[in-house]
């Protein structure tokens, strides 16, 4: 009967509900259990560090930043001591007390309402005031005991000498930037530092930024103080000691500031080393003035002040690509120097004329007065018997369309144009019209000053290419070298000794009978080339690439007068001021009255 196994019918209903309550909870403890796993072993390094760091308070004291140095060893950039009122809010609750506030807006010539809201920044260092006079300093320091939580600490600011003529080659610094911080928190940055902005600064921030010191302290949950932890003290950045030569510097800001427009570049390259000696953008700008409203105007400037035109601006190279079409030409169909051509002024392909800068034309020229006046004619026919797969190769051999790879951001690239990119970007073809203009250094070719300088000096050199650099040490704040550059060969221009021969032999006749004898001195030789840019956007661009002395170059000089016209009249002049600063601060005396 059914009654008789009710019993057992109750202890199996038991036993099966006794299971699933047993499977429950082993599933909740292993739950809990893989939980407690994860959140100690495994994530648990992460949650001791966010605990240490609520209880640990850092209050920053900001390092210094490195010296920079000029090669001569004049400072370009230092430091200065600033003194700052600073509220430390750890041992009241929220605010100073009335009597405090009031007294703080008497010797900070502050609105009440201001300190109060400063104040109110619970939890970390609230900076009331920068730049405290001596008075103002005194004073609360004096009155320490009545300002509880009020601090004087010195705080470094950066000093810019000859700013305006060294501004683009040291660059300036400002606050991080959140979207930076995201990209630099792995490399020790912070909220609130200060970066390298351009030049030297940026590029070695890492050396010259140092490393905050400051005390260390311990407060509870409410993130009152319980007690100093401990201090340490700042490590003052490391010393850069540049290769630029700071008189030479100042001379070629000025000339370029004189010029014709006032905006340009200038570059001189030490050719047996590849050290810059001078690196200008003009016109320039005070980087005394970062950070404050002042600075402001240079970024909505039209004059481009921050633009950094050594390295970053590109223009066509007009007659200074005339270097690669001759060379190409001597090397690749064996043209006969002395062989003449005729120029009538203009040059007829298809039904199209294409001019020559002498409009009444040059008559007949061999190979070397045609470097020498610059003549279009002369080259236009060259480049038609090179072809543009030539050209482009030449151009390439010479190391344009690609970046020197010099100490210093935001270096371009330039661009060579070819037949691939015509056809792809412009849906067109190749003409013999554009080879026509891409002999002479026209069209879609772009370069940047440095690039020119370093072109010229690899000319000076007969093929050795030096990578250009501008920081030659670096001294940390014991005295140590940490780094020391070592010379670097960029590659070798490969062309024949007959090549070399000829090329030097042109660029010097530029100088004395051809377009560039304005730059002529007694008793140094220069070679060079002049070039006149087109520039659909304005002005002609003036250009002047040059080196001296001939038979034992030293330095290789790049000039661009932007929108100044002819190169002869205007970038060659700039130019000799250079060499003369050069020559002279050499031999202690004067070459020309």
């Amino acid at each position: 009967m059914v009654w008789q196994k009710e019993d057992r019918f109750s202890y199996e209903t038991f036993i099966g509900k006794h299971k699933k309550v047993c499977v429950l909870f082993i599933a909740l403890f292993i739950c809990l259990s893989t939980r407690l796993f994860y959140l100690q072993i495994i994530r648990g390094g992460r949650y001791r560090g966010i605990s240490e760091q609520q209880r640990i308070h850092n209050a920053y004291e900001r390092a210094p930043r490195g010296v920079i140095y000029s090669a001569d060893g004049n400072v370009l950039v230092e430091n200065k001591f600033a003194y700052v009122a600073l509220f430390y809010p750890f041992k009241q609750r929220r605010t100073l007390s009335a009597k405090s506030i009031k007294e703080l807006s008497k010797i900070l010539g502050k609105d009440v309402e201001f300190i109060i809201n400063k104040c109110y920044k619970y939890g970390r260092f609230v900076k009331l005031a920068d730049n405290l006079t001596s008075e103002e300093m005194l004073k609360i320091r004096e009155k320490k005991l009545d300002l509880e939580g009020v601090s004087v600490l010195k705080e470094s600011r950066r000093v810019y000498y000859h700013s305006e003529a060294t501004s683009h080659m040291t660059g300036y610094t400002g606050e991080i930037r959140a979207d930076e911080l995201e990209e630099l928190l792995g490399r020790g940055y912070k909220m609130g530092d200060c970066i390298g902005r351009g030049g030297i600064e940026q590029f070695y921030d890492e050396y010259l930024r140092g490393r905050d010191g400051g005390w260390q302290i311990e407060v509870n949950a409410l993130g009152w103080q319980i007690k100093d932890f401990r201090y340490v003290q700042p490590e003052i950045g490391a010393s850069v000691y540049s290769t630029v030569d700071l008189e030479l510097q100042k001379v070629a800001y000025e000339a370029l500031k004189d010029s014709s427009t006032g905006r340009g570049a200038a570059i001189v390259l030490d050719t047996r080393t590849g050290a810059v000696k001078t690196l200008v953008s003009c016109p320039g700008f005070d980087a005394n003035k970062a950070g404050t409203k002042d600075f402001g105007k240079y970024l909505k400037d039209k004059e481009l002040s921050l633009f950094n035109r050594a390295v970053q601006a590109l223009y066509p190279p007009g007659s200074v690509f005339k270097i690669i079409t001759f060379a190409a030409a001597v090397e690749i169909i064996d043209i006969d120097p002395e062989k003449t051509v005729q120029c009538k002024g203009s040059f007829k392909l298809g039904d199209r004329y294409y001019s020559c800068w002498q409009k009444l034309g040059h008559d007949r020229l061999n190979l070397i007065s045609a470097m020498a006046l610059s003549c279009n004619v002369y080259f236009y026919q060259l480049g038609l018997k090179l072809g543009i797969r030539n050209l482009e190769r030449y151009a390439r051999k010479f190391y344009l369309g690609q970046r020197t790879k010099i100490d210093l951001p935001g270096e371009k690239k330039g661009f060579i144009p070819n037949r691939e990119w015509k056809k792809s970007k412009l849906k067109m073809r190749w003409l013999h019209g554009d080879t026509v203009i891409f002999s002479i250094g026209q069209g879609a070719l772009w370069v940047t000053p440095l690039q020119m300088a370093c072109l010229i000096s690899a000319v000076a050199n007969k093929g050795v290419c030096r990578k250009p650099y501008i920081v030659d040490r670096i001294v940390d704040f014991n005295g140590g070298e940490i780094y020391s550059h070592k010379l670097e060969s960029e590659g070798r221009i490969d062309l024949s000794d007959k090549t070399w021969t000829l090329l030097h032999e042109a660029l010097l006749e530029v100088v004395e009978s051809g377009t560039g004898t304005r730059s002529k001195i007694v008793g140094i030789k220069i070679a060079g080339k002049t070039g006149t840019a087109q520039n659909s956007h304005g002005d002609n661009h003036a250009w002047f690439v040059s080196y001296a002395p001939v038979d034992n170059p030293e330095i290789a000089v790049a000039v661009i007068i932007e929108n100044g016209g002819g190169g002869g009249q205007n970038a060659v002049p700039v130019s000799r001021k250079i060499y003369e600063a050069y020559f002279n601060m050499k031999s202690g005396k004067r070459l020309r009255q």
